[in-house]
């Protein structure tokens, strides 16, 4: 697959301001962006990334930046005509893309997404916002 979400589960932990914290990042085309293990708030990116990718889905030409909370990092969302979505990986003007079509590109999402509720339910943390939201995103 072109693209997939990484997210270590085992790393998560809370932050006494309330964040979660963990390892996330992408790959594309098998190279890890913005680098392996990435620490960040992987609840808080998977869920903006999930809503983004259903925009994508949703609406042709439609653009949309997510990005990683900790570092100038984010990902490019374009959907184009014909029902495929570009990824671009910026990080200081440079990039990757990949072009995959929308529903794949939503359906590698989900892994990672239904991992990180998993963990997420395992500690204890359902009633956490970024968990709620997430949940409520992974239903549509």
């Amino acid at each position: 697959m072109e693209l997939q979400l990484r997210c270590d589960t085992a790393s998560l932990e809370p932050a006494g301001s309330g964040v979660i914290w963990g390892g996330v990042w992408v790959e594309l085309a098998g190279v890890p962006f913005p680098e392996r293990n990435w620490n960040d708030l992987p609840v808080a990116f998977v869920a903006e990334l999930i809503e983004a990718a259903g925009d994508a889905r949703a609406k042709p030409g439609r653009r949309r930046r997510v990005s990683f909370f900790d570092g100038p990092f984010w990902l490019n969302l374009t959907a184009l005509e014909d029902g495929s979505v570009s990824v671009t990986a910026n990080a200081h003007g440079s990039g990757r893309t990949v072009v995959l079509a929308a529903d794949e590109f939503v359906r590698s999402l989900t892994p990672a997404c239904d991992a990180l509720l998993r963990s997420c339910r395992e500690r204890g943390w359902d009633d956490h916002p970024d968990v709620q939201r997430l949940r409520g995103l992974r239903l549509r």
